[in-house]
């Protein structure tokens, strides 16, 4: 049965249920068609089921649907429309993402389809709205109900054929005198043609820049001023990167909370994912730094989703999360991030979905010490932030900028807090990386675990030798005290890591 009249055999309170607004949980996992075509299949608890439905059935509620332009291949008309019927058949709630693209379209490249590619601006304006009418008329015939379209994919630097060249500075400033005027009017021309389709049309942007706040407000504030509508705004988040220092979920919900003040648009994730292991390899092999607390092993993945989600539902910028690609099986490049093992067999973290916004509380915020040596350090990385700030704004303001001269002086400078080196030369990639000094005296952790408050701290364990003999003695003690423990093993020669979240990055992907 065609699924435009599936659908009106569905009962009414379903439909009806569908509204403007995004559910809060949702999945980007466009890769499920061509998976089955393979053979693949999806297990959970041993037990194999069509992915849609076992999403659904796991607390997913979203669907992301990458539209690439063309009919045929993958993420085209005919694939998309597919992805569209089957989520929609597992009660899922999809939304379409017009790439202006026939490829990949993301930070790193805006190519714009071969027939268009040699348009002027406004012939390729012109050619965008009658492609987004006919396509929106398409996919609501086909029986789409989500009124939201993301226009572009990932659009900081711009959209369909409008992109800086290699030797152009990609900052706001410079951005905002061609390339974002230019990007804007193909948006505009896009959202036109979606709204002769679909008079209800709400609108999401979406960029990548989630390390960098005054990027990320200078884009949308850019777009709201120049005509384009914006009803949702839209910011990647993998964290495993590191980009910007961007380790700790606070730093992420601070940038998307200052979007949602500047723009006064709740504020949606189309993409997210953490690693469950670091055997992995491919494009983003180098996405696989630890979040101090969640190591990445099933159980941390586990626990950042939960963690994350939590966070995001106790914030009222948040509108609603989308995990990119949960349903990548097999070796390469998503392994890591993927919600399945290569087999097919589900991870835990999927039971970190199963929680409505409403039934989620805030989650317990971390409290840092590490046992080196059988001694107890607490980790001073609050105080080190403290005192790492003012001292690196000063030697920037002594050398003017970012050259050899400050590289070299914050190398050199020594800064020492409770017992920890803290190596300024991380705050280049936005972090701070903390050294225990040697001979440092360890402290009487059975007096320190009395000041942890248990319904709101969690403590954090990091360990270069997770046999340590006082470890188990030390987490049976937190138990009793009703204290949630986290033992995070670090190699030996690595430095303690944390996001520090004042300079700036400008490496992308």
């Amino acid at each position: 049965m065609h699924m435009k009249y599936l659908l009106r055999l569905l009962p009414w309170f379903w439909i009806t249920s569908i509204q403007s607004a995004p559910p809060f949980l949702g999945v980007d996992a466009n890769y499920s068609l061509g998976m089955e075509e393979e053979g693949q299949s999806w297990t959970w608890n041993g037990r194999q089921e069509d992915l849609f439905e076992g999403m659904a059935r796991a607390g997913i509620r979203g669907f992301r649907v990458r539209l690439w332009v063309g009919d045929e291949g993958p993420h085209g008309t005919k694939s998309s429309t597919k992805v569209v019927q089957r989520a929609l058949a597992a009660g899922l709630d999809p939304y379409l993402v017009i790439f202006l693209s026939e490829d990949w379209a993301d930070l790193m490249k805006q190519p714009a389809p071969r027939a268009w590619a040699a348009l002027d601006l406004q012939q390729r304006a012109s050619a965008i709205q009658e492609y987004s009418r006919k396509t929106v008329a398409h996919f609501r015939s086909e029986g789409l109900q989500s009124h939201i379209y993301e226009i572009g994919n990932e659009i900081d630097y711009g959209i369909c054929g409008v992109y800086p060249g290699k030797s152009s500075k990609k900052t706001p400033e410079a951005l905002s005198k061609k390339c974002w005027p230019e990007a804007a009017a193909l948006i505009k021309a896009s959202q036109a043609g979606v709204l002769q389709a679909d008079p209800e049309a709400k609108f999401l942007l979406h960029i990548a820049h989630w390390w960098d706040a005054d990027f990320v407000n200078a884009f949308f504030r850019f777009m709201q001023k120049d005509g384009v509508r914006l009803d949702y705004a839209g910011l990647s988040y993998f964290p495993s990167s590191n980009i910007g220092g961007s380790l700790e979920i606070q730093q992420f919900l601070t940038v998307a909370e200052s979007l949602h003040q500047s723009t006064a648009v709740p504020v949606i994730i189309p993409e997210v994912a953490y690693p469950a292991t670091a055997d992995f390899r491919g494009q983003f092999s180098r996405w696989k730094k630890e979040t101090p607390g969640y190591p990445l092993t099933p159980d941390g993945q586990k626990r950042w989703i939960s963690d994350f989600l939590d966070a995001c539902a106790a914030n009222p910028a948040i509108a609603s999360i989308y995990y990119w690609s949960p349903e990548w099986c097999g070796e390469g490049m998503w392994k890591g991030m993927a919600l399945f093992d290569p087999d097919g067999s589900a991870r835990p973290a999927w039971d970190a979905f199963k929680k409505t916004r409403n039934e989620r509380t805030s989650p317990k915020i971390n409290v840092y010490a590490e046992l080196h040596e059988d001694r107890f350090h607490p980790v001073p990385i609050i105080e080190a932030r403290e005192k790492a700030a003012p001292l690196l704004a000063a030697k920037l303001e002594k050398h003017g900028r970012v050259n050899v001269d400050y590289i070299k002086d914050i190398t050199d400078t020594q800064l020492k807090t409770s017992g920890y080196q803290v190596h300024l030369r991380a705050s280049l990639s936005g972090n701070l990386d903390l050294t225990l000094l040697p001979g440092t005296r360890g402290i009487d952790w059975q007096e320190w675990l009395q000041g942890i408050d248990s319904s709101k701290q969690r403590l954090v364990i990091f360990t270069r030798n997770p046999a340590a003999t006082p470890l188990a003695t030390i987490k049976a003690a937190a138990l009793e005290k009703n204290i949630d423990v986290v033992v995070h093993p670090i190699p030996l020669e690595k430095p303690l890591k944390f996001g520090f979240a004042v300079t700036k990055a400008d490496s992308a992907y």
